[in-house]
């Protein structure tokens, strides 16, 4: 920044936003990282490459149902996939939106196309609603890589499964809310 150049005023709520942006490409990320664990079939890995969250999951669901996992494994994924669902329908309400102010002016709505000609289903939601969002996928992320490490390759000799997390053990700089 030059010295003569204003410093620019911090915007909580697009910082927000920004963060479950990024937070919904760590997921799928995530969600690549958890198909090649779980999946013995390198063409369904190729294909993910260039996938969107819900393929990502679809695509690990089918990994579930054609692959050889202990059933604890299966569920304890299938768990976390339910969750990753979830967040990514969360994520989308809040990138895709038109926001606009609350009527009561004490908040922000968002509004999501319900459909061509049907109109905007609003919602409102709060820089908090955002912040707690990035807060489960970055734990979301911790649950996705050891279910996977545990279902293969913490089978494997020499290698051990990673155990649960700590009641009160922080992920990435988040403590879990239970």
């Amino acid at each position: 920044m030059t010295a003569d150049a204003t410093a620019r005023e911090r915007n909580p709520f697009l910082e927000a936003v920004g963060r479950v942006t990024i937070a919904g490409a760590e997921l799928d990320i995530s969600l690549k990282s958890l198909l090649g664990a779980i999946a013995l079939e390198p063409t369904l890995i190729m294909y993910a490459n260039s996938q969107n969250t819900s393929k990502l999951i679809e695509f690990c669901k089918l990994a579930l149902k054609v692959g050889h996992l202990a059933e604890e494994d299966i569920a304890e994924i299938s768990a976390c996939l339910g969750r990753a669902e979830k967040c990514r329908d969360r994520r989308n309400t809040i990138v895709h939106a038109i926001y606009a102010p609350d009527e009561s002016g004490n908040g922000i709505e968002a509004m999501n196309p319900m459909g061509k000609k049907l109109g905007y289903r609003v919602s409102s939601i709060s820089v908090e609603q955002m912040e707690d969002l990035a807060d489960e996928v970055a734990v979301l992320r911790d649950d996705m890589f050891r279910a996977g490490w545990n279902a293969r390759t913490g089978k494997m000799p020499g290698m051990r499964p990673i155990p649960p997390r700590a009641p009160e053990q922080t992920v990435n700089g988040v403590t879990p809310k239970r």
